[in-house]
């Protein structure tokens, strides 16, 4: 038997699998994965195995003892409904699975105890995530027809263990683009859940950017009206290279109603998963500044520019009054969809050229004594960071935007994107920072080098391996209290369907699973939970994943 990784053949696996039981002893407990019993992802902090088999059946019954375990005890029923057909019940008397809080054994934020033996299934947490992710531990243990909607089992079979389990990061997310190419409200709760069902906790939206404005404003309308919508015939026409690629000769519009977006945040919440909207600015700006140029843009302003993207002229600017009164009732509609602390304001890739013939940035830098326009760009995001503060909100941002010294609150949050060290500068600072940096976590950038390959070449290819070989805390040193975790990035400009972009995100997030959660790492071991278990889960629920493994 051969074992081929993403094209590389490795045909040592098995056979070392296969020494590895022969010599070690089986009177004693051992890993769960040495045994190759459980196949869990992301991996748990401790795990010891136990014989027998729990069998969970339409006669089980549950009980529990506090509401912070109602999401994870829904999420179990509907997923037992849909794949067995029956109702999982509770009764206090006969229960033989029970959800008990304990914040005493479980210290840590989002961690779980889960007991198994052949008669009960015991699960113990602090809070409604820990409760939440032990209920996936526990479904990842049962047959991959568990995530099915096709009724095929009754009955089924868990293996005896004792699981004990906690992040390592508090952050573990990944942005999905729907600006470039819009997505379904159906797309977006298939990618929520599926984040979900690996312990990820963040869901950053991408909303708006150059190709468009995707959620609904109602003091500004015209954001959508015209800022959603582009292609011949309308204010917005396709960008040239990279956004959008395919066929452009068709109109494409597309956002999201405030009333859908309440409903993906309840859902994303019910999930153990909060929402990280991201309003791009003062750049990527292209369908704001279509929609309502008079507010955003300085009448006298003669500049001529493109981005890095060959986008026109797509820079707000943040000299005129007319910018801060629009943004601030935005934000604060913003603010009233979205119950996280944080909104992300962008914040990269402003423009060279930008406001340089600008009659009102000319003036407001010889008020105030600016040299340079990144001086502009800092006063810009200090303004905004009051706004947010008044909103009751803090503020998140690429790792440009505190280049210089902008005296924005150090509560705010930085992504850094363009390389670890731009992370670990950002938290010297003394800046919480989310190490999103593209030669790992970009995962619009094509797997291997290659034509037949879909996403993006501008950077080093993606592999599932160079993913999981990602050390966040590398060379940080002191600043390590200061990183928060990671954030995978997956752009949509090449993303034309829903299979494209399942294809470029999977089994990646399965790597970034593991880095954000685990701390003790081994890729052979992964490797081996990925085949066995993530890619027939993966199967069941017909996700369009690259076929990186070949037994």
């Amino acid at each position: 038997m051969n074992a081929w990784v993403c094209g590389v053949k490795n045909a040592d696996s098995f056979s070392t699998a296969i020494t590895l039981l022969l010599i070690i002893p089986l009177s004693f407990t051992m890993p769960m994965c040495a045994a190759g019993l459980v196949n869990i992802i992301p991996k748990p902090q401790k795990i010891i195995t136990k014989k027998g088999t729990f069998q969970l059946t339409q006669h089980t019954r549950y009980y529990s003892d506090t509401p912070l375990a109602d999401n994870a005890l829904d999420y179990l029923k509907l997923h037992l409904q849909a794949s067995s057909g029956y109702r999982l019940l509770s009764s206090k008397r006969s229960a033989q699975i029970t959800f008990h809080y304990n914040p005493k054994q479980n210290k840590k934020k989002e961690g779980y105890q889960l007991s198994i033996t052949k008669e009960k299934i015991t699960v113990e947490a602090r809070d409604s995530a820990g409760f939440f992710y032990a209920t996936i531990t526990l479904m990842q243990l049962m047959a991959p027809e568990i995530w099915s909607n096709q009724q095929k089992r009754k009955q089924w079979k868990i293996p005896a263990c004792i699981i004990e389990d906690a992040p390592h990061f508090r952050w573990r997310g990944i942005m999905l683009d729907t600006s470039r190419n819009f997505f379904s409200t159906t797309y977006i709760k298939k990618f929520i859940d599926r984040m979900a069902q690996y312990k990820l906790n963040r869901f950053h939206w991408h909303l708006t950017d150059d190709e468009g404005w995707r959620i609904e404003i109602k003091h500004y309308p015209l954001l959508t009206g015209i800022g959603a919508t582009r292609g011949p015939g309308t204010k917005l026409p396709f960008s040239t290279y990279p956004a959008m690629r395919g066929p452009k000769n068709h109109v494409q519009s597309g956002y999201y109603t405030q009333q859908e977006i309440r409903e993906i945040v309840a859902y994303a919440k019910a999930r153990a998963i909060e929402i990280l909207p991201e309003i791009d600015l003062p750049s990527h700006a292209k369908a704001a500044v279509t929609a309502y140029p008079k507010l955003l843009l300085d009448p006298q302003d003669k500049s001529q520019y493109h981005s890095v993207q060959k986008i026109s002229n797509n820079t707000i600017n943040p000299a005129i009054e007319t910018t801060y009164r629009l943004l601030e009732t935005v934000l604060k509609e913003v603010a009233t969809l979205f119950p996280f602390s944080y909104i992300h304001l962008g914040g990269d890739e402003v423009p060279k050229g930008a406001w340089a013939r600008s009659p009102a940035v000319n003036k407001l830098m010889n008020e105030k004594g600016m040299q340079s326009r990144k001086e502009v760009t800092n006063y810009f995001f200090v303004r905004m960071d009051s706004i947010l503060a008044m909103c009751g909100k803090k503020m998140a941002i690429w790792q440009e935007a505190i280049e210089g010294k902008p005296m924005v609150r150090k509560s705010t949050l930085v992504m850094a994107w363009k390389n670890t060290e731009a992370g670990i500068v950002s938290a010297k600072k003394g800046y919480a920072t989310v190490m999103a940096p593209v030669q790992f976590l970009y995962f619009d950038q094509q797997y291997i080098r290659s034509k037949q390959e879909p996403g993006h070449s501008w950077s080093s290819p993606v592999s599932l391996k160079k993913v999981y070989s990602f050390s966040p805390l590398s060379n940080t040193g002191k600043a390590t209290s200061y990183i928060q975790g990671i954030n995978a990035c997956l752009w949509s400009e090449t993303l034309l369907n829903e299979d494209i972009a399942d294809y470029l995100a999977w089994p990646r997030i399965l790597a970034l699973s593991e880095v954000a959660w685990s701390s003790n790492r081994n890729w052979n071991d992964f490797k081996h939970r990925v085949q066995k278990g993530a890619l027939p889960r993966l199967k069941a629920q017909h996700i369009n994943y690259r076929k990186c493994f070949r037994l």
